[in-house]
């Protein structure tokens, strides 16, 4: 997870991550609240931090009961009541850690993450490629965007990009989306022109294949590009929908790569839904509206 993910995940564990325990005259311990604090655990184990501390805790009595309370001994409750006030530190503590580190999230801002860089070519020709993807989409005065470099995250290379309209976040999903579908395509012909040439088929029919798989994938470019700048735009301009073209070539080239993008943590539901699922691309349905017969 990038750091900012990191960071919104342990703010809600702060108020979530929570139990209730009450000692009674016969040293029997009563634990309360173990339906939200079995579902904060899970939430907690997705960051895949605090392992140890959280299997200890699957194997305890709060997860052998479905129940929202249960009793246990002397023993084994001060046991208990002990690993889950330490849990809830060390949850506190690292979410002070990525207050101070994961800095703001603007509004209106999307996260990239860059293809794998081996050289400063590949850094300098991606990064390039992604202005060009994200200028000449929304650089406009219908749209009202902008491109500012927020903040870059080691490791895997993901940078925080202000767009500068909620306009121009929209429009930024829907050309994901489009892009992805059209990746989606061309993975597909891949794959049929695989099977074609295992079947011992002469080379001048597969070019001929290669030919009509190209003219169908640039009918689709050109049907997602009109369907987005119908979407987005008012009036015609032709010299548009060619940039949202290109941006759609592009940016599933980059996809292709390893490229992801994604709303930044703080947008609505209705926002994020305009991004595809980065992680299951294969089930993904393009947004044009199918006639029915």
């Amino acid at each position: 997870m990038k750091i900012k993910e990191l960071r919104n995940v342990f703010s809600e564990l702060i108020t979530e991550l929570s139990i209730g325990f009450k000692q009674n005259p016969q040293n029997i311990t009563e634990f309360s609240g173990l339906k939200n604090f079995r579902t904060a655990i899970s939430k907690l184990e997705t960051t895949k931090l605090l392992t140890n501390e959280t299997d200890n805790i699957r194997k305890s009595a709060i997860f052998i009961t479905n129940n929202d309370a249960t009793v246990l001994n002397s023993a084994e409750g001060n046991k208990l009541k002990v690993e889950t006030n330490n849990l809830i530190k060390l949850v506190k503590s690292l979410n002070d850690t990525f207050e101070k580190l994961g800095g703001r999230i603007n509004d209106n801002s999307v996260s990239i993450k860059l293809p794998e860089v081996t050289d400063f070519d590949d850094l300098s020709r991606f990064s390039s490629d992604f202005h060009k993807v994200l200028n000449q989409s929304i650089v406009n005065e219908q749209i009202n965007g902008q491109v500012r470099i927020d903040s870059v995250e080691n490791g895997s290379i993901w940078l925080d990009v202000y767009l500068g309209s909620v306009a121009a976040v929209n429009l930024i999903g829907g050309l994901a989306w489009a892009s992805a579908v059209v990746f989606k395509k061309i993975q597909e012909g891949r794959l049929f022109e695989k099977h074609v040439q295992s079947l011992g088929i002469k080379n001048e029919s597969i070019k001929e294949i290669q030919l009509k798989q190209k003219e169908a994938l640039d009918l689709i470019i050109d049907a997602e590009a009109n369907n987005l700048y119908n979407d987005n735009f008012e009036g015609d301009n032709n010299e548009q929908i060619e940039r949202l073209k290109l941006s759609i070539k592009m940016f599933s080239n980059l996809i292709d790569k390893g490229a992801e993008i994604h709303p930044a943590l703080n947008q609505p539901e209705s926002v994020k839904n305009l991004y595809p699922e980065m992680s299951n691309l294969k089930n993904l349905e393009s947004k044009i509206k199918k006639i029915v017969e």
